[in-house]
């Protein structure tokens, strides 16, 4: 437990003052409760003994002050421990945030983003009633147990043996509800997989209604929620016969004393002592009780903050594993790019085993081959958004890793298959944002020479046109050619283009094959494209299968060989004179 607290509090060194405070005002509150039980204990005594009701008047007006400063110093216990909480709370989100935003693409390319919004927000959450109510509430199942036998063997230390003797029983029977780990870890792992099912299942439940998808076909919302239920079953049938056996133990366990009541009675012993005795210790039976559940849910709450900080640590460990160094060079003198002995995996998959290949500056290269051979890898690869495995990637001479992420940015572009814009931002600030410092001619100027005025005429605002679902939607085709504007406005001597024109119908496509020949002028340009009809002016073509180069040339010096480029264009040829009779 304390271990698990010295983890939690360094997040927040700042505040751990609170803690200390905290346990403090706990531990007064804990002992203030003992003080107003020892007063009722002597109440009953000059009222069924001492036959004394003034002076235990007096004793019920000490009771009464004594429970109002338990519950003030409980109150003050726990708004320390809840600014300490939510101060956690805020911390390890944003931690976890700035994680996200630190990592690399490759780490997204194996974490969902639902799992990595839940693990982040459910378990920063999960921390939240062990710092804020498990800290008075540790004090107490530690302070209270202590002052109940202190204050029981002043009273009759038989009485103290009696609860000593019950309390074993219940921790045993504690132990047999929560003996077995294993199951609390199956049951943990299932309660994630259905929340991260969850989360990707409503954020698809658009296409799901469109297409009329029930429930039933989705399968790993429904794997997971069965995968919950066999789990928690599982659990609450282990945990049932020690339950019950607790609950009659700590709601009847005060009807043990009258029989030694009447053992003390028959051998000459005060009734009227004895039944006072009796008497308290059956009120007290409650206080019992409440101290046994705190202990009994302490180890269950803590135990499972001890999970949810795992998770996150995993978690933001792996981030920190993905996350790409950077190094001092702040310009890039030479634009040539080379691959030496570059090996890449997707988690166990290689994709890149030992792949070595120069592409000089100034020219256009083309990455064609099968899906999955390793073209889209070369070009994250080079982008910068991806770590090298083993190997090495240079840039103008330079490891990649040496040049800072602001030289990175300045000098590679990339155009996406499947561009995006910023929701709630008009047309002109989409493009602007490739380089905040550009003038608003040199915005209006990428938006030209990236045939977008047809696109701003469409419009009565034109560039100060929203995007999004306060604005406007545009095409797949549209969209592409406002990202190309906005790798134009940033000027990049590194271009990669993924796909750029694959969602373009062939208006739009006409319009982009322009745009990118003013785009591609002067620049290193790395392009995928299936479409070969696209790509046949490129300086070369590199032919990748299996995360090798297999071929490479000019479109005429591949075509004048039997090799797999040739066979591609061939059938390429093929698909393009198929019509239907």
């Amino acid at each position: 437990m304390f271990e698990l607290y010295r983890r939690l509090l360094g997040y927040i060194p700042e505040r751990s003052i609170h803690a200390r405070v905290s346990i403090a005002l706990a531990a007064i509150s804990c002992v203030m409760n003992m003080v107003a039980y020892w007063l009722l204990y002597q109440t009953l005594v000059l009222l069924l003994v001492g036959n004394d009701p003034g002076q235990a008047a007096s004793y019920a007006m000490w009771i009464v002050l004594a429970m109002v400063a338990y519950g003030l110093l409980n109150i003050a216990a726990l708004l320390h421990s809840h600014y300490l909480g939510f101060g956690l709370e805020t911390k390890l989100r944003t931690s976890g945030l700035n994680d996200v935003l630190d990592a690399s693409f490759s780490f997204f390319d194996t974490h969902q983003s639902g799992e990595v919004r839940r693990i982040i927000d459910d378990n920063a959450g999960n921390t939240h009633r062990t710092v804020a109510h498990l800290i008075p509430n540790n004090v107490s199942a530690i302070v209270t147990p202590v002052l109940m036998f202190v204050l029981l063997g002043i009273i009759d230390w038989r009485l103290c043996i009696l609860l000593l003797v019950t309390i074993a029983i219940g921790v045993l029977q504690y132990k047999a509800m929560y003996g077995r780990p294993e199951l609390m870890e199956k049951f943990g792992r299932a309660m994630e997989e259905m929340s991260s099912a969850s989360v990707e299942y409503v954020r698809g439940i658009q296409v799901i209604k469109i297409f009329g998808v029930t429930v039933h076909y989705y399968k790993a919302l429904i794997d997971a929620i069965r995968e919950y239920r066999d789990n928690i079953y599982e659990y609450t049938l282990s945990c049932r016969r020690p339950y019950v056996g607790f609950q009659v133990l700590f709601n009847v366990f005060y009807a043990l004393a009258i029989p030694f009541a009447i053992l003390f009675i028959v051998q000459g012993e005060p009734a009227g002592v004895i039944l006072v005795k009796v008497l308290f210790f059956s009120m007290f039976s409650g206080v019992c009780y409440s101290a046994f559940m705190a202990v009994m849910f302490t180890g269950m709450d803590n135990y499972q903050a001890k999970q949810a900080l795992d998770h996150l640590e995993n978690l933001r460990s792996e981030m920190a594993a993905s996350r790409i160094t950077s190094g001092d060079l702040d310009e890039m003198q030479r634009f040539d790019v080379e691959f030496r002995d570059v090996t890449y995996a997707y988690g166990d998959r290689v994709v890149l085993d030992g792949f070595s290949c120069t592409l000089e500056a100034g020219k256009i290269y083309a990455l064609v081959g099968p899906s999955g051979g390793g073209k889209s890898t070369i070009a994250k690869l080079i982008s910068g958004f991806y770590p090298v495995s083993t190997g090495e990637l240079l840039i103008g001479g330079n490891s990649i890793h040496a040049y800072t992420e602001d030289a990175l940015l300045c000098n590679i572009a990339y155009v996406f298959q499947n561009a995006k814009l910023f929701p709630h931002m008009s047309i002109y600030e989409n493009v602007h944002c490739g380089r905040p410092a550009a003038s608003r001619d040199e915005v209006m100027r990428a938006l030209e020479d990236a045939e977008c005025l047809s696109i701003l005429d469409k419009f009565s605002d034109r560039e100060a046109t929203v995007v999004g679902s306060e604005g406007v939607h545009l095409s797949g085709g549209e969209v592409q050619r406002i990202a190309v504007a906005r790798a134009m406005l940033k000027n990049a001597n590194i271009l990669i283009l993924d796909e750029a024109s694959a969602a373009a119908d062939p208006q739009n496509e006409y319009e982009l094959q322009r745009a990118f020949t003013r785009l591609m002028e002067g620049k290193t340009v790395i392009m995928i494209a299936h479409r070969l009809s696209a790509i046949r002016n490129v300086d070369e073509i590199l032919f990748i299968e299996d995360g090798q180069v297999v071929e490479r040339g000019s479109e005429q010096e591949l075509m004048r060989t039997s090799g797999r480029y040739r066979q591609l264009a061939d059938l390429y040829q093929q698909a393009n004179d198929w019509r239907v009779s």
